[in-house]
């Protein structure tokens, strides 16, 4: 069958799960193209597909924030081309079956994985059998729902194929250069589920992927990374799981590999602040990081624990920042603003944290309570929907909310710009910080810079916008080098 996989927005970055779903479709024998939609110019690009394409199945991938988006997309395919079978996938539908259906644009939903699903699926299609008899999907039948019995998950991650990294256009697979990395960069995830239960995530997540924590083996990882390096030869890696540390037998055994394959790559990764450890981080640091992200999410110990189960005490942010600071490793902090009950004492302590752990880097959002997680069962699917989640895109969070909290919007907004400002990945200040401050990050500047002038494709624009960047907020840097170089005790912002 010739499948159509549409991602909600452009392809500047890999989808990874449609690219699992593809890899699995094109190996089984079906014609599949992934395609990215912007909102601009949405019904010619989505017609102009499907027209040259012809497709017997569109796929969409759908997360809260781009359902409406996704409602419209189904239903320009629907009224222009009505014999195209729409399925949908990804969280969204997951966790609302039926609302996704009941707008009669998509016919069937995928429930959590997708891969053996949808395969399953598609035969069921070609062979005109009762969809009841796929498991882990979702329909529509004289108006009723109908679930299917559940499909078991995935157990054996290493028994996947490698992600087809030709789904995606050259200028995806190519394009990526992610500041510090080194050029081209890629995505690659290692584990499914979490064994956390933080209320902004949880329930959700475990109804996508299941309870139980499944990771591929570090041999299996490995043996993809020297992949591509051979076939695209990557310099830059993007690990995109959120618990990257949980495991540390793993995690040293990685490094070790990593080590032995001499796979000369920069590479990022997520973790806890609870599962920093210091030899692993050293470990990581010799076999290619070039940075972890940690997720602090608030400096108040109340609303962290209290209101977002986190778990996690002061001291063990400030131990593990510390650990990357003395081994020259660099560390992002992802910082979460507005959420439930949040004062501006709360507000402070973020402040007064910041500039404690004085993180390389910031990601900043607002606290969002997605649907089936324990945020939006407390706050807002009763009490606090119509106000701040009247549409889908009000779900996306970077999108300004407040849930429960007092502090005024304006104070939300400058605390917001001044982290952006201080801390964000594009501030020429803080480009100027890294390099003038830090030794180590030079040196993993200077591997930048050698790769984006070296490999197969060049991204000299890359690297011409790094250096105007330090050299520009070189200026500002150092008219405020005191502020720079202490823990920052007399920096102030308004209020």
């Amino acid at each position: 069958m010739r499948v159509l996989l549409v991602y909600l927005q452009l392809l500047d970055n890999e989808p990874m799960g449609l690219m699992y779903v593809g890899t699995v479709l094109r190996k089984a024998g079906h014609l599949v193209k992934i395609t990215g939609i912007d909102i601009q110019n949405l019904q010619e690009k989505v017609l102009k597909e499907v027209y040259y394409f012809k497709p017997d199945v569109v796929g969409l991938s759908i997360t809260t924030p781009f359902a409406t988006r996704a409602q419209t997309v189904a239903r320009l395919i629907k009224n222009n081309f009505p014999r195209i079978i729409i399925i949908a996938g990804g969280p969204h539908p997951t966790i609302l079956q039926e609302e996704t259906l009941r707008e009669g644009n998509i016919d069937v939903c995928i429930i959590g994985e997708g891969e053996v699903t949808v395969e399953d699926l598609l035969k069921a299609l070609t062979w005109r059998r009762s969809l009841e008899e796929v498991k882990g999907i979702a329909f529509l039948k004289d108006g009723n729902l109908i679930v299917t019995e559940a499909r078991d998950y995935i157990q054996d991650l290493d028994s996947l194929p490698f992600v087809d990294r030709e789904l995606m256009p050259r200028k995806v697979i190519y394009g990526r250069a992610g500041y510090p990395l080194g050029n081209p960069c890629m995505l690659l995830m290692t584990v499914r589920g979490c064994p956390y239960q933080c209320s902004f995530c949880q329930p959700a997540v475990d109804k996508i992927f299941g309870k139980e924590v499944r990771r591929r083996s570090y041999r299996n990882v490995v043996e993809e990374i020297v992949a591509l390096k051979i076939r695209y030869n990557i310099h830059g890696l993007w690990i995109d799981d959120d618990t990257f540390l949980f495991d540390k037998n793993w995690t040293e055994g990685f490094c070790d590999l990593m080590i032995g394959e001499k796979a000369d790559v920069l590479w990022y990764a997520n973790g806890r602040v609870n599962n920093v450890d210091k030899d692993i981080l050293i470990k990581m640091r010799d076999a290619g990081c070039a940075g972890l992200v940690l997720t602090p999410e608030t400096g108040s110990q109340r609303i962290r624990n209290e209101i977002l189960n986190k778990k996690v005490s002061d001291e063990e942010i400030l131990r593990a920042y510390q650990i990357c600071h003395e081994i020259g490793l660099p560390v992002q902090a992802n910082i979460m603003l507005a959420s439930p009950s949040e004062t501006d004492k709360d507000l402070e302590s973020s402040i007064a944290l910041i500039k404690n752990i004085q993180p390389h880097f910031m990601n900043l959002s607002y606290t969002t309570a997605l649907p089936s997680t324990y945020l939006y069962e407390r706050y807002v699917q009763e009490v606090y929907a119509s106000k701040y989640y009247k549409n889908y895109e009000d779900y996306d969070i970077g999108v300004f909310k407040k849930i429960d909290t007092d502090i005024s919007d304006m104070k939300l907004l400058e605390t917001h710009d001044f982290f952006e400002r201080r801390y964000g990945n594009r501030s020429f200040i803080n480009r100027a910080r890294h390099f003038f401050r830090y030794p180590y990050f030079r040196k993993i500047l200077y591997k930048r810079w050698k790769t984006l002038i070296f490999s197969r494709h060049p991204k000299f624009r890359h690297l011409l916008f790094d250096i105007v960047a330090i050299i520009i907020g070189s200026f500002g840097y150092f008219k405020n080098i005191k502020l720079y170089e202490t823990d920052f005790k007399t920096d102030t912002i308004k209020s």
